[in-house]
């Protein structure tokens, strides 16, 4: 590892479906060149932000309301600290949660009180073209009852797993939610141990259905497993062979320890996932 360089990996969000894999190459241009892991996992997550074929900041889904509630968290392994936000709407969530970690006493804040914060950031009052008529379609042809929450077409998220020259490590996850959520529904990505996690050991996100990442703080398992000395592949494999045990819903786990080494593995039909050299090629479980 040289000692310029920060290494980041990321990821668009698991899906259900077998679909054709997006460029990440974008979010890591200028992540690399970070200084810290924490800036690192902050700039690759912004550029995910920004994309809008993703399910973040701009591009995000719409809740059953045809409202974007976003949430976002970011972990610093160095110092322990944490920030988070849910049911926000400025462009950058991930900005806004790193400056709940930066300028409060507080690790998680939501709503109005999280926007009280965005002073100076761009706000958002809506989501894409595409994004408007996928609800539209949805409401028209009921899609958006209960009994189709967490469908295999509406799941992802994006988030990213750094170390850099001082084996720091610093994880971010960000997300609109599932697609048809109720209204104030939060998900894990804001969630220190569901589905963001760094420590001075591992740097941990997930992606899926939030609830079952909640109830099983599975980044937490999978840190506990590589600072128990497992390598972050097999960590990630065993947790995710955990949660096809609970759920069949698409699941995906990013890991990275102190020493570099990386691990991403997967349920479900595709999972974008690049690292400095190129697409990282997860492991999919059946």
């Amino acid at each position: 590892m040289t000692e310029s360089r920060t290494h980041v990996y990321v990821h668009g969000g698991v899906s259900g479906t077998d679909k054709p894999l997006p460029s990440l190459a974008h979010s890591l241009v200028e992540a690399v060149a970070a200084a810290t892991a924490l800036d690192g996992v902050e700039e690759a997550v912004r550029r995910l932000e920004d994309d809008s074929e993703l399910n973040a900041g701009w591009g995000s889904v719409l809740n059953r309301n045809g409202v974007i509630e976003l949430d976002a968290g970011i972990a610093d392994g160095a110092t322990g600290r944490v920030g988070g936000v849910v049911g926000v709407s400025v462009r950058y969530p991930v900005s806004l949660a790193r400056r709940v970690m930066r300028s409060t006493p507080h690790v998680l804040m939501a709503g109005d009180g999280a926007m009280a914060l965005a002073e100076s950031m761009e706000v958002l009052d809506g989501t894409t073209e595409r994004q408007i008529e996928r609800y539209e379609r949805a409401l028209d042809s009921g899609e958006l009852e209960v009994q189709h929450y967490g469908a295999d077409e509406h799941v992802d998220t994006v988030g990213a797993v750094a170390v850099d020259s001082s084996n720091h490590l610093a994880a971010a996850s960000s997300t609109g939610g599932v697609f048809g959520k109720l209204p104030g529904r939060v998900g894990d990505s804001a969630i220190f141990g569901a589905g963001t996690y760094a420590s001075t050991g591992a740097a941990v996100v997930g992606t899926g259905v939030g609830e079952l990442f909640l109830e099983t703080l599975a980044s937490a398992r999978v840190a506990r497993l590589i600072e128990e000395g497992a390598h972050p592949q097999s960590a990630c494999e065993r947790v995710i062979a955990y949660l096809g045990t609970r759920s069949d819903a698409p699941a995906g786990l990013l890991a990275l320890a102190a020493n570099g080494q990386v691990g991403a593995a997967y349920r479900g039909g595709s999972w974008p996932v690049e690292g400095p050299s190129g697409p990282l090629g997860a492991v999919c479980l059946e």
